[in-house]
Formats: structure tokens, C-alpha cells, sequence
């Protein structure tokens, strides 16, 4: 598979395209694929713009951009909660219920507030918080969870 371009030449909106053209290899196995629209395309100030969310400057730096909203996800809770990985903060407003993390993802992180008087617990699906199995979170508490491979690490 090879991507090709006119040599030495970055032109703004000049794109990459695959070639060569697909084959009909059977039986079925590895086999090459073309693609019908420009993979990459370059800015005027040479930055190599890969889809909606990727760009390389002319240094070789890669940098995500766009590609979404930035807000993060609020979730509010009254009942037993488990986290999935779309939430950013919980906020449990209701006492005595238990917020569990889901199995770890590195570079995950929750924020979990306790808005009400009393108090929640927070766990790790098989994965401790700090040394412990879970933390108890007094009226108005809060935590930041980070997963870091083995366990939450809080801050």
C-alpha cells in the first residue's frame, strides 16, 4: 500500500490518496484496500490535518484538535450508582448510597461530590482507591480519581 503526493511539494487542500486501486484476491486474506476520499490534506502553514481530529505540524508534532464538545459529563444520583465511562463528575445527592468506579482505564479520571449531609462511599471494581478498597465521603466531600494502571490514585 502506498500514499503518494507530487515530491517535495505540500500544497494547502492537496491531499493523500492510496493507490494502487483494490484488488479481487481469493480466497479471502490480507488484502489491499482503496480509499475513495483524501486521508490527510495540508494547510497553508504546511500542518497535515489526518481527519477531523489530528494534525502534524511541519516539525513532526502531533496534536489532537476539535473533535468534540467541551463539556463534560455531569451524572446526579440518588440510588447505589456504578460509574460507566462517559462520566466525568458524579455528584450523589442522596446519603448512604455507595458510587462504584467501573474496571480501570488508564488516564480515566472522576470527580464524585457528596452534595448532601451524611455519607456516601465510593469504590473500585476490583481495583483499590489509594491502599484502600473504598473511601467514605463526609457532608460536602469530594474526591478526584485518576486510574493509573493498577489502581485509582486520588488527589
Amino acid at each position: 500500500m502506498a500514499y503518494n503526493r507530487q515530491p517535495n511539494v505540500v500544497l494547502a487542500g492537496m491531499g493523500l490518496k492510496q493507490s494502487p486501486p483494490a484488488s479481487t484476491v481469493t480466497p479471502p486474506g490480507i488484502v489491499p484496500v482503496t480509499l475513495d476520499a483524501d486521508i490527510a490534506s495540508t494547510t497553508s502553514l504546511g500542518v497535515i490535518q489526518v481527519g477531523t481530529g489530528l494534525s502534524i505540524t511541519p516539525a513532526g508534532v502531533l496534536s489532537a484538535t476539535g473533535g468534540g464538545s467541551s463539556l463534560l459529563n455531569v451524572k446526579l444520583v440518588a440510588a447505589d450508582y456504578t460509574a460507566t465511562l462517559d462520566d466525568y463528575y458524579i455528584g450523589a445527592t442522596k446519603k448512604n448510597i455507595t458510587i462504584t468506579f467501573p474496571k480501570g482505564v488508564v488516564g480515566k479520571v472522576y470527580i464524585v461530590k457528596n452534595q448532601p449531609e451524611g455519607n456516601i462511599k465510593v469504590k473500585g471494581t476490583g481495583e483499590n482507591l489509594d491502599q484502600s478498597g473504598d473511601k467514605t465521603l463526609g457532608t460536602e466531600a469530594s474526591l478526584i480519581a485518576v486510574f493509573a494502571g493498577t489502581r485509582w490514585n486520588l488527589v
